[in-house]
Parts: C-alpha cells; structure tokens; sequence
C-alpha cells in the first residue's frame, strides 16, 4: 500500500539528491510520512531523511510522552532527530498572538532553522486530504478569495506535503498494516477551537449529506488552484513591468479586476491586507490627481496625474553626507555622482548638472523641512519649496524626497530642479553630474 502517487511527488519537486526534514510530532500522520519517506530513500528517491520534533510546552505529561515516543522511533530507526522545547504559552504572552497562532510560528521557524542548520532542501509536513477540507471551510467561515480557497498546496517554498491527496482512514490503514504504533493528541477531539469545531461538529453534518465531503472539498481547492495560479502568473508579470510602489493608473484601470486586484496586492509594502484595503485603492483609481487613501501600518496611497503610488506617511529623516565622486545609499534609493566635461541639457528630474566651483563647504542630503526655500532654475528670487511643489501639483505625500544641499542652502530638488546658483555656464571648470535612483 503506497500512500501518494509518482506524479503527486514529482509534483512537490523534490529530487533524488535531495535531503528532506521530517516535522514529526509522533501522530499518526507525520509517523506513516516518515516511514513513506524512508521508503523512497531505500529506492533512491530522496538522498537523506532526518527528523524534528519541537515540544511546544502547552500538553504537560501528554507532551514530554509524545517527545519520548518520537526519540525512540528515531533511534529505532536509525533516523537522526533535532528535538527542542519551547514554552509557547509565556512566547503568546509576549507577542500578544493566539496560542495556537504562536505555536505554528514557532514551528515554522524551528523548522526552518534546523533545515537550513542540517542543509536540507524540504520540509515535509503531514498535512492529509481531511486536513485539506477543514483549511478550505475553516478560510470560507473567516471569508476568503480563490487564492485562499486554493487551500494548502504540495508545495509551498521549501515546505512539502505529499499526503495532501491522501485520507485520514488511508493512512491509519497503512500504519495497522505495518504493526506500527503512534501518539493520539487529545486535544484534537475538544471542540474548543474553531478547527477542532469544523473537525467534530461541521464535518460529520456535512458527510450526512456528501460522504465524500473531503475529497470533493480537496477537489474543488484543486481545480481553484489551477485558476488562482494562472492569474497571478499575470499578475507578476505586469507588476515587474513597472517595478514596487508606483504604477500607471491608465494601465491599472485598462485591467480586468481578478488581474487589477491581485497586482494591486504585490503594490503593499505589507501582507496583512484586507479586502477593504484592496477595494479602496481600486477605488481610488478613479479619484483625481492628489486624491489619497490612507491604509493600516503608516502606509498611504495616492494619485498624481499618472500614476497610483503608494508609500509610507511616517518617513524617517534622515542626513547623508554626498560623496565628490560615487555612490551612496539613501533610505529610498541611491545617488550617484560624477565629474563630466559638460552638462546635457536637457535632462530629467532625476539628474542634475551643477558648477561644482560654487559649491560650499560640505555637500550632505536630508528631506525637505519647513522653511526650504530655494531660487528655481531658470527663475529670479528665492521661494518656499512648499509653494513651489503646490504650483506644479505635487500630492503632499509625494513631497518626501531627498533634497541635495550644501552650507549655503538648496542645491537641487531630486525629481524636480536645481537652484539657479548652480547653473552650468561656459565659464564652469568643474561640473558634477548626480543622478537619482529610486528603490
């Protein structure tokens, strides 16, 4: 009895020169995983099989059985085992996360840790067809789009579950077969959490009416799965055609919504999005030059007369002394500077061209502040930069750009102009050029 096909582990990509993690809690499910995998490294199939458990601190007696049943089965099996314990009730105190939300990040990272330390390329996880059905339901309850209907996937970065396709009452046969014992976590039949709800009240009331509730659930995430992941191929395409943070709103809004939506998503510098945040940036596709949006996490979203961009309204200042020649890091990019025989006019905003003979003293770059004021190229008299972004309609929240000074005052506006004192002329000996590049 196998418990996967060929094609469902060639599709979690993993090759026979690679090594594999087993997370093993001691269930029945990551043991028969383990003894499966076991099997493909007999025939070949995966260069090394090694184990990690973590005890999580949170079952007392039930836990410290668990962890010594798996450190048996491991040496039994001549399996090297990575076992650890943390107190995960005293980490949910400090984060402020659910108990069971700590508890999967600190498996997560565990996992990742011993992974990356035993130089692993996967992390197989027991995750089953029922498993499946109850991720599906669980995301329909809390709401959800394709991409969350898709359920968990055979593989997600270096996370693989080959028994996704797989029943519950499939893998307890193939363990009883084999004479092969396992640990029984009783939390999972108090139906005090939501999963363990949908596990011991909602599915048998959905097998009354479907018996085969869990494999139409999985099916069903299968074939949403196939759809998701083209439309965000699209999406990802589009995106890296115009790079983070700033995209042509006539593009955006030449979209179809399903690919508009997903694109929108990659825009946010955060993960944590909701369906308002999505619904108020389309929306606002269709504002006017300066309308903006303002989302969680200091993020803010704005129109200028082409482009949707999006950034963050609590920028920290910054000072960065400017190189004679070189580049230099700035928290939102890079200047770049070079001594030139002439200047090239015109240029755009992102460059500038000054008489470097007329520079004073040190030459450093900060944001804007109350009081800036300037003499625009080409203009006579000084102005406050305020006024002067005002008259080309710049949003305020696209006012937070570097601005190139020296101990006489402004030198250049990065995106904008210079100040007329540094204007190249025929008599400049020494020209600078520095260019602006955006993160």
């Amino acid at each position: 009895m196998l418990l996967w096909t060929d094609q469902t582990w060639r599709s979690c990509g993993v090759s026979a020169s690679d090594g594999v993690l087993v997370a093993l809690s001691g269930g029945a499910d990551s043991v028969a995983l383990l003894l499966e995998l076991l099997r493909l490294q007999r025939n070949g199939l995966v260069s090394r099989v090694e184990a990690a458990h973590l005890h999580h601190g949170i079952r007392g007696s039930f836990a410290d059985a668990d962890a010594e049943f798996v450190r048996a089965l491991c040496k039994r099996l001549a399996i090297p085992l990575i076992s650890e314990r943390i107190d995960v009730p005293e980490r949910a105190k400090e984060t402020g996360e659910s108990l069971e939300l700590a508890a999967r990040n600190a498996r997560h990272a565990f996992l990742e840790r011993v992974r990356k330390d035993r130089s692993l390329e996967a992390v197989a996880l027991g995750h089953h067809r029922d498993d499946q059905a109850e991720t599906v339901l669980l995301r329909i309850i809390r709401g959800t789009g394709t991409d969350g209907l898709s359920g968990m996937r055979l593989r997600s970065g270096y996370l693989v579950r080959p028994l996704l396709y797989t029943g519950k009452d499939a893998i307890l046969s193939y363990l009883k077969e084999r004479g092969q014992d396992f640990c029984v976590d009783a939390t999972n039949f108090e139906p005090d959490a939501t999963r363990n709800k949908i596990r011991l009240e909602l599915m048998p009331l959905l097998r009354m009416m479907n018996p085969s509730i869990s494999e139409t659930l999985s099916d069903m995430a299968t074939h949403i799965s196939e759809d998701a992941d083209l439309l965000n191929r699209i999406a990802d395409d589009l995106f890296r055609e115009s790079g983070p943070y700033r995209m042509d709103r006539n593009h955006l809004q030449t979209m179809e919504r399903p690919i508009r939506i997903r694109v929108l998503k990659r825009m946010l510098p955060y993960s944590d999005y909701t369906h308002t945040d999505l619904d108020r940036l389309d929306a606002l596709l269709s504002g006017q030059t300066g309308d903006t949006v303002t989302l969680k996490n200091g993020v803010v979203a704005w129109l200028d007369s082409q482009s949707l961009r999006i950034g963050r309204n609590d920028p920290k200042s910054f000072l960065v002394y400017a190189p004679k020649t070189g580049s230099v890091r700035l928290p939102g990019g890079t200047l770049t500077v070079e001594s030139v025989s002439k200047a090239v006019v015109p240029c755009g905003g992102f460059d500038a061209y000054v008489d470097a003979g007329r520079l004073s003293g040190t030459v450093f770059l900060r944001p804007p502040v109350n009081g800036d004021r300037f003499t625009p190229f080409g203009m006579h008299g000084r102005r406050l930069l305020s006024d002067y972004l005002t008259d080309r309609k710049v949003p305020r929240f696209e006012r937070d750009i570097p601005i190139l000074c020296d101990e006489i005052g402004v030198v250049w506006v990065v995106g904008h102009t210079v100040d007329e004192r540094m204007r190249v002329t025929a008599d400049s000996k020494h020209i600078l050029h520095y260019h602006y590049e955006e993160d």
